[in-house]
């Protein structure tokens, strides 16, 4: 057992297993863009059905954002100096400022975020369905060009 525990440290250590965790972290995120659709499909335009769609799609490009900042050389911190973890549009700001992508995109990135926070914080009235199936269009696209 000790050998199979020191050969799987030594293929971490060598980056054997970085291909396995990106192949499970897009699988991941592809689930999640899918169950992001299918409650927008489910739900009925009106009842506010599109809220939790935005939510989860805000999660993915939240989540996905920290990975580009984890893969940066150097990193790129995804806390802030008292420790807490970094919000959408200061990682948007960090990785625009790195090159990851211009100043259009930024902007694009912080409009889904503001839609995304919008939903978390109970500000429906402003946004809707039309603008979350739209986020979720543009933040697939915008995970499969990166």
């Amino acid at each position: 057992m000790n050998s199979v525990l020191r050969a799987v440290e030594n293929d971490l250590k060598n980056g054997f297993l970085d291909d396995v965790a990106d192949s499970i972290e897009t699988e991941v995120t592809s689930d999640y863009l899918t169950q992001a659709e299918d409650l927008l499909k489910e739900g009925k335009p009106g009842n506010f059905d599109h809220v939790p769609a935005a939510v989860l799609a805000g999660a993915v490009l939240e989540k996905t954002l920290r990975s580009f900042c984890d893969k940066r050389n150097p990193p790129i911190p995804v806390v802030d100096t008292n420790g807490a973890h970094k919000t959408l549009n200061p990682l948007i700001d960090d990785l625009k400022k790195a090159g990851q992508f211009t100043e259009l995109m930024a902007k694009q990135l912080r409009a889904w975020a503001d839609i995304r926070n919008k939903a978390a914080h109970g500000d429906f009235g402003a946004f809707s369905r039309a603008d979350v199936e739209t986020m979720l269009k543009g933040i697939t696209s915008f995970l499969a060009n990166a």
